[in-house]
């Protein structure tokens, strides 16, 4: 990965930590690693854990940023959601799933969608 695609990355997921936080959520943990993968960020709000993978585009041309998140990493997702609540024994809090996606422009506010319980 190029470090403008990296710098590009960790941007979004600031700015769709800021949104979640403005809209009442609890940051958990960012870039979580396991040996199975990453989870961008997980979040609580009220009685759900929520697991949200961050998709960031720059310019407004071509296929919307949520559409990269494909059939295979939703089950990657999934597997990582599931040994994050059996590690952290958080089986109490109903498990979610959310997309952000973020599309810079040059010179505009970001465009944020939150997709919530997408999958």
């Amino acid at each position: 990965m190029t470090k403008a695609r990296q710098q590009t990355g960790a941007a979004g997921e600031q700015i769709a930590c800021n949104f979640l936080q403005e809209q009442g959520y609890r940051i958990i943990e960012r870039n979580h690693r396991s040996r199975l993968g990453e989870l961008d960020i997980i979040a609580a709000y009220g009685e759900f854990l929520i697991f949200c993978e961050v998709k960031t585009r720059r310019g407004s041309s071509g296929p919307h940023p949520s559409l990269s998140v494909t059939a295979k990493k939703i089950g990657k997702l999934r597997q990582l959601g599931e040994l994050y609540l059996s590690r952290k024994h958080l089986t109490y809090l109903q498990p979610r799933f959310d997309v952000i996606a973020v599309q810079l422009a040059d010179g505009k506010p970001p465009n944020i969608d939150h997709f919530i319980n997408a999958f």
